[in-house]
């Protein structure tokens, strides 16, 4: 395991490659149903088009391509051609490239679909001016959302219609929520020593779900990953490592799979360097992967279902370098298979950003990316592991 605060050295190591490969975008429908790839095969074998499919947008002004917070993205990949996301700012899902609204609910004008389960079932956000935020259920061709109760944030739904988010109060505090259905089932107990919830990222088939958290140890703050077992009593357990007293140093866990195996993103906050970073159960250790090449940032975003294939973003920091910054290299779409090297995923264009935010079983990776017009797509790669290179 890689020392805390070391990010910018592990990062910095490894060779410069970037892919300057270019795809054209293929609009060819997917199978109705994928074949499953085998665990660590990344899909081969099975009948898939290695390709850059991408997808419609929703009518709206031209989108700066900056990647720091895309309003057009993939955001969660379902079943038989099922995806979901944001358009404009707006909740979409997509049926093949087909974008089509999720209908907004008065005083509601922007929102995203965090998540969709393999019944077609997504969750999301919902926001307006003069409203406060709103968790919303969906199902595909229903003439409205149904808003959860008690619900700020829908961020992801397992194949069970278990929903997990969060809700704030008046005063800023975050509780985190499960709901069953549109019912809340539960708010997520803490330990003694967490003082507060930040948010609530994910939940996998048997219930566990994650998120993070901050802490008091002999006096010393501290941030931490947080991971609560499906027993609705039972309070979160915290993830290692943390560090009291430590201000730079924070672990953000973003998605937890079948296995229970977590992925996230470590943040050192000093150098403004970050690796994409893994945990798996019992939970007493991280294991770092390497960023890509000499990049000296990297995020997952996503972890596979079962096959334990992370995704994310690789960027540079502003403090370590590339100098001056506007010399660094655009974002790009990365995939790590639990082991070896980080691999990026093609651009659509040898300047253009990308990023990704989903991954599923049949090797799929959604996220966005940014043409050589300069226009942002909302974007799935097919055969993902085929395309990815280091």
């Amino acid at each position: 395991m890689a020392t805390p605060g070391t990010g910018a050295a592990r990062s910095r190591t490894g060779l410069a490659v970037l892919c300057a490969a270019v795809l054209t975008a293929l609009t060819v429908p997917l199978p109705a149903q994928a074949a499953a790839s085998v665990p660590g095969t990344g899909g081969r074998g099975s009948a898939c088009n290695p390709a850059i499919r991408v997808l419609d947008s929703l009518p709206g002004p031209g989108e700066s391509p900056e990647p720091w917070r895309p309003a057009t993205e993939v955001r969660d990949l379902g079943p038989r051609g099922l995806s979901v996301g944001r358009s404009h700012h707006r909740p979409v899902y997509w049926v093949g490239t087909s974008a089509h609204p999720v209908p907004l609910p008065t005083g509601y004008t922007q929102g995203v679909v965090e998540a969709v389960n393999r019944s077609g079932v997504m969750v999301g956000r919902l926001t307006g001016p003069g409203k406060p935020p709103a968790a919303f259920r969906y199902v595909r061709g229903a003439r409205a959302v149904a808003l959860l109760p008690g619900g700020e944030q829908a961020s992801d739904i397992n194949d069970r219609g278990r929903i997990v988010g969060h809700r704030r109060d008046a005063a800023g505090r975050v509780t985190g929520v499960e709901w069953a259905g549109t019912a809340v089932r539960r708010e997520l107990a803490l330990p003694p020593q967490i003082t507060g919830v930040a948010e609530v990222t994910g939940i996998n088939d048997d219930g566990r779900i994650v998120g993070r958290g901050s802490g008091v140890a002999d006096g010393e703050a501290y941030e931490t990953g947080l991971v609560w077992p499906a027993s609705a009593a039972a309070p979160a357990q915290e993830l290692k490592p943390f560090h009291p007293g430590d201000t730079y140093s924070s672990y953000e866990p973003k998605d937890i799979d079948d296995e229970g195996r977590i992925a996230g993103t470590y943040e050192y906050t000093r150098l403004i360097t970050s690796n994409g970073v893994t945990w798996a159960p019992p939970y007493t250790d991280v294991t770092y992967a390497p960023n890509l090449g000499e990049r000296t940032r990297g995020s997952f975003e996503d972890i596979s279902p079962t096959t334990g294939v992370s995704v994310g973003t690789a960027s540079d920091s502003t403090m370590v370098g590339p100098f001056p910054p506007e010399t660094a290299p655009p974002h790009q779409a990365v995939l790590w298979k639990g082991s070896g090297p980080t691999l990026a995923l093609p651009r659509l264009a040898p300047a253009g950003h990308s990023g990704a935010a989903a991954v599923s079983d049949d090797d799929r990776v959604g996220g966005f990316a940014v043409d050589a017009a300069g226009t942002l797509h909302a974007v799935i790669w097919t055969c993902a592991s085929r395309q990815a290179a280091t």
